[in-house]
């Protein structure tokens, strides 16, 4: 692939220059803003939120209120007992209702994170696929710039040498500055590597994040209610 990359660099064309891997870029780019995307789309908070009126609800429906010192007491008073136990039992069956109506908005949080888990691991594999594009990029253009300036420079610049003709020596100058500006483009390249690079841990920080609050979920559904 490489070799093939390679054969198709010409430094003399100045659109084949400019373009020298730039569709790599390209999706590094727009790959990035897609993850950039993933992170504001991102409000974990609504589940705290939930979680927190999870709490709450179940605290309402404690028993302790029927459960004392003051319950045993209220035996002989058997009209006044039922009384306090219908009450409470009617207080339960609605806090029965929100506590069920928050297990489905739990249960529904959960099944957009594990989508999201999903997602994050195919942006993963792409960010990895990206990567590798640029890798072979970066490895042509370098092994080309070592061959313009090892082979290809030193003979021109002889040639022009042994011509006594200053438009040759005018022709090598430009030669060699068609080499820069390819090793600067080569060093893009590397730029955008190095962002591949810092993707990586960033969509894994999103993705076990995410499992984090999927395995609170769990626990809550579980557990918890």
């Amino acid at each position: 692939k490489i070799n093939e990359i390679k054969s198709n660099i010409n430094i003399l064309d100045s659109q084949s220059t400019v373009q020298f891997g730039i569709g790599a870029q390209k999706n590094i780019a727009s790959f990035s803003e897609t993850i950039l995307g993933q992170i504001k789309s991102k409000d974990s908070g609504f589940v705290g939120d939930i979680m927190t009126d999870l709490m709450l609800k179940v605290k309402d429906a404690s028993v302790d209120s029927v459960e004392d010192d003051s319950f045993f007491k209220k035996i002989p008073f058997l009209g006044k007992f039922s009384n306090n136990t219908e009450k409470y039992l009617a207080k339960f069956q609605t806090v029965e209702t929100q506590i069920e109506k928050i297990e489905s908005e739990l249960d529904k949080a959960r099944m957009g994170l594990l989508k999201d888990i999903g997602v994050l691991d195919g942006l993963y594999n792409k960010n990895v696929e990206y990567f590798n594009d640029l890798q072979l990029y970066i490895k042509a253009g370098e092994e080309k710039l070592e061959e313009y300036r090892t082979v290809t420079l030193p003979k021109l610049r002889a040639e022009a040498l042994a011509s006594q003709d200053p438009m040759a020596s005018q022709l090598v100058n430009d030669f060699e500055n068609t080499v820069n500006r390819f090793d600067k483009k080569v060093y893009d390249l590397k730029l955008s590597k190095t962002l591949a690079i810092q993707t990586a841990p960033q969509i894994k920080l999103i993705q076990n994040n995410d499992k984090v609050l999927v395995d609170k979920i769990q626990t809550a559904i579980l557990n918890t209610i």
